[in-house]
């Protein structure tokens, strides 16, 4: 007769539900376990290993998204004429947002060939300390321009041997990049002689006003000679 019951259907064509009555304990409980498998089946699904490798997928994906690549985040021109004995600008600007520059930021222009510090800029102050020799008390940078991404830099007096490549990294908005410039040395033009100096001629007024002293002077000598 439970067996019966069991197998009866509702009015709707569906089994009867899991805590109807009419269903005998042992048909109940196998109804209840297996909806639990088929629970803890779904919660694997969405919280195990698997669940951890699309987390981690969507993470790279996110950051790949957020991420400014060097050649996007830093804008160099591909050379720049500086004139011998004068100051040049070697143009750097970056990527910039409103708050992107902090204290943890940083400019470091390098010689390429060598790699050795031109200038280093970093905790909103000049660091100088591993500076190479021909570059004292010749760069600096515009301070007040890093809050609007410009990382450019003064060179003065500059030298032949100031010829090369120079590498502008930039350290800021949790990104880095970098660009070569090259320095294009052109020698100062030569200084011309002044032209000929001419003395400007004489007032005759003013020597025609001279002219009866000097006959005083002659008659003069006359009058003694006598």
């Amino acid at each position: 007769m439970q067996t019966e019951r069991a197998k009866r259907m509702d009015s709707a064509g569906e089994e009867a539900p899991l805590n109807s009555p009419e269903l005998p304990w042992n048909q109940l409980y196998l109804k209840r376990r297996t909806e639990s498998r088929i629970q803890l089946r779904r919660r694997v699904c969405f919280t195990g290993p698997t669940a951890a490798s699309v987390t981690g997928v969507l993470a790279i994906l996110i950051l790949a998204a957020g991420r400014v690549s060097g050649s996007d985040l830093v804008h160099v021109p591909s050379s720049v004429n500086c004139t011998e004995g004068q100051d040049c600008i070697l143009s750097c600007t970056f990527y910039y947002t409103t708050g992107g520059w902090d204290e943890k930021s940083s400019v470091i222009w390098r010689r390429a060939e060598t790699l050795c510090i031109v200038h280093g800029y970093r905790d909103n102050r000049d660091q100088l300390a591993h500076q190479l020799s021909q570059y004292v008390s010749r760069t600096s940078l515009f301070d007040s321009e890093l809050q609007r991404g410009n990382a450019s830099l003064l060179l003065r007096r500059v030298r032949e041997e100031d010829a090369g490549e120079y590498k502008c990294t930039v350290y800021a908005l949790r990104r880095f990049g970098s660009g070569l410039t090259e320095v294009v040395v052109v020698p100062a033009p030569p200084t011309t002689a002044p032209d000929h100096v001419t003395v400007p001629s004489s007032d005759w007024r003013g020597l025609g006003a001279l002219l009866p002293l000097l006959a005083l002077c002659v008659i003069a000598s006359l009058c003694v000679g006598l």
